[in-house]
């Protein structure tokens, strides 16, 4: 595809459909473009008219003398597909599609666009929309300003991409009231050629945006999108996202405890976790977390200091600091020391500071200058609110003058006025020291902005690759899919995970009682049974499973009783045996690990406590596949039962290398197999250090591509345990 460049950087536009008349499209367009200062040359064409807000107009684009870099068509629908055809025939080699109607309205829209697609791409043409608002670029050398509702905005260094013209409005309203500077702006509507990720992509190189913002709706290409944003995290250009539909959960797998709490907006979270992605709720943290990070330090660490001339304001900040996971400092003696001989009896010198209401710039300017050095700082919040003795734009000036002498600390403000309009914002702005009307705002940005540089300072891994038997485990798969079936048994999935490397607790597979109760006896009472059915996924819930079983007689009773339990639930199911297993009972923690594929994301991997509650506490983190180490980590420990893992109170700690060497295989498996679309195992024990883990129970789901229909069997797949 053409580069981004005819859109943002054209030398010339010409406006199709420009109009005379004021409060159209076309008229809106052209006033803009003109009104904004746009260095190039505009062009109007409207075949009615021989000038346009007295600029001379053209009865067609092939009309127009002199080269075309970008095309603005707002055109009635019908006249879409002839004015592209003119574009590509002019060798114009940018479009802005204005105009709606198309495949958001259905297959004769859809097949409309397509037709628009092909021709753009047999020319090499960037396609904006169509259905979009236009575009924005402020750069002084462009000054472009190609849409129908907004006025030019404040030129700064944030970028704004919307899949909705209205909230793209909405958006650069907000941004304008809180003299937030934006550098480009793109409504990219129904993506027809250019996505979100082609615009990532072109803004990691512009060289006047630093942090990159996004509403969407859909993310057209999740794979494509990954990589655009790992260039902007490598970049370090932050990338902030609305993503809406969190609460439609789409198509859920419910045969799975994983596919029951995966959902594809679980896939965007983790998609976005996987690219250093920052995902918010609403446009006002949208824009309250763009103006945080504009700052110009990034925090070393997480613990903070609070200065503050009013003790309430600094409770609340305290408290939103524990709340949002983060710590205060505790200050060295010699800044306590200095603290003392800086501030009256009355002040309060340990964090958080209280510098007492009377207090003017010079208190609160030696308050500062005590905490300067003190090496348990990593960021600084100032919140003060305006008193008969404070004169608030003095207090502007001296956090200013603290944040230029000391660069590399990371400094907000939280300050207050009754004036609606207050001078001291545009003196915060303008050293680009972030201020919100509240502290617990500035915290919940800060701890954002710590998690983020955090995220930067992590090393990049690569994904490990294990040596395994893929060979063994096409065999089994081509075996099911043979049959027609869409799930593997127990041993089956136990055959499967060996070949990567995971071990079940020792069981054995048999069909006759007499076999049963011998192999009972060489594993070692107690003992568990279970039905092994191709038509049975669930088997408690076919009365299909006994554990706990001590000797003989119970073996016996129990082989009798999910003998008549399974005739009676299922009548029609296929029986290939029983599977006897040794009934483990050494100390350990449960827990869940499984994978559920989403469409376009691919698998998504679930880690959480396990049992029958994981689905009611829902202690679960999930990543995308691959994994690398690092991945594997951050899942387990993102969960509350990392906790227990780790050792809690004394307890011992569990084995987590075993732990996360699991995740890394049943990862690689997965992402060998994708035909695999979900797999649980269920509950896993994790033992003590050292000691591993053991899987107790494992349930595996197919989708067979349909190339594998056909492709010869690779070998028996034989079903006893070698």
């Amino acid at each position: 595809m053409n580069s981004l460049k005819y859109i943002f950087e054209p030398e010339s536009v010409a406006v199709v459909g420009a109009s005379p008349t004021p409060g159209t499209v076309g008229n809106a367009i052209l006033s803009n473009l003109l009104s904004s200062g746009f260095q190039g040359t505009v062009y109007p064409v409207n075949p009615r008219h021989t000038r346009i807000l007295s600029i001379k107009t053209y009865e067609s684009v092939g009309a127009i003398p002199d080269a075309v870099d970008l095309a603005v068509v707002c055109v009635p629908r019908e006249a879409a597909e002839p004015i592209v055809q003119q574009c590509a025939d002019k060798g114009i080699k940018g479009i802005v599609l204005i105009t709606a109607g198309f495949k958001e309205i259905g297959a004769a829209g859809k097949a409309m666009e397509e037709r628009l697609i092909t021709i753009c791409k047999t020319h090499d043409i960037a396609l904006i929309g169509p259905n979009v608002l236009g575009v924005i670029n402020t750069h002084g050398g462009v000054r472009l300003n190609a849409n129908f509702a907004l006025q030019m905005p404040n030129a700064g260094n944030v970028a704004l991409i919307s899949q909705s013209g209205a909230i793209g409005v909405a958006a650069l309203d907000y941004a304008h009231q809180h003299n937030l500077g934006i550098s480009k702006f793109i409504s990219i509507g129904n993506k027809a050629l250019t996505d979100e990720s082609d615009v990532i992509e072109y803004l990691v190189d512009d060289a006047e945006t630093e942090l990159i913002t996004i509403y969407a709706e859909d993310i057209s290409n999740p794979a494509r999108f990954l990589k655009a944003a790992q260039r902007a995290s490598a970049a370090a250009k932050p990338i902030v996202i609305i993503k809406t539909g969190r609460s439609a959960r789409g198509a859920i797998a419910t045969q799975s405890h994983t596919g029951a709490l995966s959902s594809s907006d679980v896939a965007y979270d983790a998609l976005f976790t996987k690219c250093g992605v920052i995902r918010v709720d609403t446009l006002s943290h949208l824009f309250e977390t763009a103006k945080g990070f504009t700052g110009l330090a990034r925090p070393k660490g997480d613990r903070i200091v609070v200065v503050s001339n009013g003790g309430g304001m600094g409770v609340i900040a305290t408290d939103a600091i524990e709340k949002n996971g983060l710590r205060m400092t505790t200050f060295e003696q010699r800044t306590l020391d200095a603290l003392e001989k800086a501030l009256p009896p009355t002040a309060n010198i340990h964090n958080p500071v209280d510098i007492i209401g009377d207090a003017d710039e010079h208190r609160l300017d030696r308050a500062l200058t005590a905490i300067a050095k003190d090496k348990n700082m990593d960021a600084l919040l100032v919140s003060i609110l305006p008193t008969g003795e404070t004169d608030m734009d003095a207090i502007a000036n001296c956090i200013c003058a603290f944040a230029r002498a000391n660069p590399s600390l990371p400094v907000f403000a939280n300050l207050l006025s009754l004036d609606p309009e207050p001078s001291f914002v545009r003196i915060l702005e303008k050293a680009r020291i972030p201020n919100f009307d509240f502290p617990e705002t500035d915290v919940r940005i800060l701890a954002t902005l710590i998690r983020y540089a955090e995220c930067l300072r992590k090393p990049k891994q690569a994904c490990e690759r294990m040596e395994v038997d893929k060979k063994r485990v096409s065999a089994y798969l081509d075996s099911a899919n043979r049959t027609g079936r869409t799930h593997l048994t127990e041993p089956e999935c136990y055959a499967l995970l060996q070949c990567y490397g995971l071990k079940a607790v020792d069981y054995r597979v048999e069909k006759t009682l007499d076999k049963i109760v011998e192999a009972a006896r060489e594993l070692g009472y107690p003992v568990v049974i279970k039905i092994i059915s191709p038509d049975i996924l669930h088997k408690i819930d076919a009365g299909g499973v006994k554990i706990n079983l001590k000797n003989e007689a119970e073996l016996r009773k129990s082989f009798e009783d999910i003998s008549a339990s399974v005739t009676r639930h299922r009548p029609d199911a296929q029986i290939d045996g029983f599977l006897i297993q040794q009934f483990f009972s050494q100390k350990g923690l449960e827990v869940i690990v499984g994978t559920n594929t989403i469409k376009d994301f691919g698998p998504l991997l679930m880690f959480g406590l396990g049992g029958t509650f994981v689905e009611l506490f829902k202690d679960v983190a999930f990543r995308l596949a691959p994994l690398n180490r690092q991945d594997a980590v951050d899942m387990i420990m993102e969960t509350k039962g990392s906790k227990i893992l780790t050792g809690y109170r004394g307890q011992p700690a569990c084995d987590m290398n075993a732990l996360v060497d699991c995740l890394l295989k049943l990862s690689q498996l997965v992402s060998d197999f994708p035909e695999i679309t979900g797999f649980d195992l269920n509950p896993i024990t994790v033992l003590a250090e050292g000691k591993g883990i053991v899987l107790m129970d494992a349930k595996a789901i197919l989708s067979i591509p349909p190339l594998l229909v056909d492709k010869p069997l690779q070998a028996q797949v034989n079903l006893q345990r070698e």
